[in-house]
């Protein structure tokens, strides 16, 4: 892959299993909506996106409906109460001694996530991962979320790396959208969301099935900026 000053991963889905945590809770707050159960894809398509959008589209409604927000208050307690204490055991394996390995040999490390700033750093804490990184990200950061440029462009600056010099690792297309936007390589996990194949139809130039296959490609650059 070449030098990469600074490694700039998505958290849920990329780091975390929370999607695969997640679509029990969304099944049983559908459920107690009366809607219509959408098919089980459908689900696990949504599990990593925003909860207001990802809740009007399950139940068919528009992003405003009293459903849809109290559908999305559900669900939250519900992530608080089960997900949450869990937290560590959903970390994909590997991940640490990566990310350990990472800032050893000298990367600037972020998180980019379309979560709350309480909702990331809450996730990142109980994951055992918060330390880990340099800077954390999110859509209320900047004026446009993923998969707009805006995220990665402000990491970026705020670590005084260089785009060309940033790597993005992320399992959904938003991610990889991102880093074309922004001028930055991608690195699609297959361990998440989206399939291989829709991330390389997005633009991931690389794919990785584990931690051990991130290792290999992250392993040539060591130096910052």
């Amino acid at each position: 892959m070449g030098e990469c000053g600074a490694v700039l991963f998505d958290l849920d889905g990329t780091l975390v299993d929370t999607p695969g945590a997640a679509v029990p809770l969304i099944r049983r707050v559908v459920a107690r909506s009366g809607r219509p159960m959408p098919p089980a894809h459908h689900i696990r398509a949504c599990a990593d996106r925003p909860l207001g959008p990802t809740f009007a589209r399950l139940l068919g409604l528009p992003p405003g409906h009293g459903m849809v927000r109290l559908s999305v208050n559900r669900f939250q307690a519900l992530f608080r109460e089960r997900v949450l204490p869990a937290a560590a055991e959903l970390v994909f394996p590997g991940l640490p001694e990566l990310l350990g390995g990472l800032r050893a040999s000298g990367h600037s490390l972020a998180v980019i996530t379309g979560r709350t700033r309480t909702g990331a750093e809450e996730l990142l804490a109980a994951a055992g991962l918060l330390a880990e990184f340099d800077l954390v990200v999110g859509d209320w950061m900047t004026p446009r979320g993923k998969p707009a440029a805006d995220p990665a462009l402000l990491a970026s600056r705020s670590l005084a790396v260089p785009p060309e010099n940033c790597v993005v690792i992320g399992d959904s297309v938003d991610d990889v959208l991102m880093a074309s936007a922004a001028g930055m390589r991608a690195v699609g996990v297959t361990f998440g969301v989206d399939r291989a194949d829709q991330l390389v139809a997005a633009g991931a130039g690389w794919l990785a099935g584990s931690a051990a296959e991130l290792h290999g490609l992250l392993r040539p650059g060591v130096r910052r900026g």
